[in-house]
């Protein structure tokens, strides 16, 4: 389309047609839905109030993917982050083979989180995979271990692998940040004898904080809506162990308790916006302008 070009102001009508018949539309729905106690056994959707919201907070299910969901997000994000700046301040620097490695370590970001899962379960299996292969070459009685298959081990395998996928994503935007930044303020720092540390406190951090913000606002909001890598590692085991809000949602649906499920969806919807709010706004405080 013509940037310069003035288009009739009806050409917004099909956008917003689209936005509202799969966004505004079944958002509403469900909000309906989650009043209601409604399940595929029964054609009857009668209304019930807040029971459904009450009944969550009391059910196992959703109070232990509501934790696992705060403990994957709060170890993946800060991961990511940190990972991510590392890589990007090392191959910001002026070295001969930066570019292939930034390739290298982008790479797992543009895989299909499913595909990631099911390489990875192939490589955490407990006899024929390729790390107790490897471990077992080291000492023999760390060739047996079930990473995917124990409550104390499948949580931090789960979260190691988002890390691994998302890591080379938060590094590309931090490059993109540190690339941003003028080379006249390091020079000016140069001028006045500052060291590297002393750039980098008082140059780098500060002008980096809205590429912060954005790394950790989008590291929060995926994890928080996490579902597809549990799905493909765990599917939410073994027990509760990986359970996480989404495949709470995915279990109350599938097990037809539409209602519930639409209650469970409505409490991820406005805990993602909450805590992105706030967040952000944290953050945002913390920016400067260049």
């Amino acid at each position: 389309m013509n940037a310069k070009k003035v288009y009739p102001n009806y050409f917004w009508f099909v956008p917003l047609l689209i936005y509202t018949m799969i966004f505004i539309i079944p958002s509403i729905l469900g909000l309906l839905y989650s009043f209601t106690n409604w399940t595929i056994y029964s054609s009857s959707k009668t209304f019930c109030g807040l029971d459904n919201y009450k009944n969550l907070l009391g059910d196992s299910l959703f109070r232990m993917g509501f934790r696992n969901t705060i403990i994957f997000t709060i170890f993946t994000t800060a991961a990511k982050a940190v990972i991510g700046f590392a890589l990007a301040l090392a191959l910001n620097a002026k070295i001969p083979t930066k570019n292939a490695l930034r390739t290298i370590y982008y790479l797992p970001a543009i895989f299909s989180s499913l595909i990631v899962g099911v390489v990875f379960r192939s490589i955490l299996m407990p006899k024929t995979g390729l790390l107790n292969t490897f471990l077992g070459v080291l000492s023999p009685g760390l060739a047996a271990n079930d990473w995917l298959g124990q409550p104390s081990t499948a949580m931090a395998a789960v979260i190691f692998v988002e890390i691994w996928r998302g890591a080379g994503y938060c590094m590309v935007l931090f490059l993109a940040g540190l690339q941003g930044i003028s080379s006249e303020y390091y020079e000016a720092a140069t001028i006045d004898g500052a060291g590297g540390w002393q750039k980098f406190k008082s140059i780098t951090a500060p002008l980096m904080m809205p590429t912060l913000n954005t790394v950790i606002s989008l590291s929060i909001i995926g994890g928080l809506k996490v579902f597809d890598i549990v799905i493909a590692l765990t599917k939410g085991g073994p027990g509760l162990s990986t359970e996480v809000l989404s495949t709470t949602v995915y279990k109350y649906l599938g097990n037809g308790a539409m209602g519930t499920g639409s209650a469970a969806n409505m409490c991820l919807t406005v805990f993602v916006v909450i805590v992105f709010a706030v967040v952000n706004y944290g953050l945002g405080r913390m920016e400067v302008d260049q």
